[in-house]
């Protein structure tokens, strides 16, 4: 578990990562383990190229084969 904060003060606390890997594991319905964390800047401040990116590779994922 990689909880280091790059350009903030804000640091992402064990309690916060082990809600996440609750939530995924739920979601995704077996264990999961969360190698890194890190926050991401100001929502503002992320390009409109990079959430467009990040989209397209997250609607690639088709979940309902992968939950078998």
């Amino acid at each position: 578990m990689d909880s280091r904060s790059s350009s903030s003060n804000e640091e992402v606390t064990p309690k916060t990562v082990s809600i996440i890997a609750a939530a995924v594991a739920e979601f995704l319905g077996k264990k999961v383990r969360i190698r890194s964390v890190k926050m991401l800047q100001e929502p503002d401040a992320v390009s409109r190229w990079v959430r467009q990116g990040r989209a397209m590779v997250q609607g690639s994922h088709n979940l309902s084969q992968t939950r078998r």
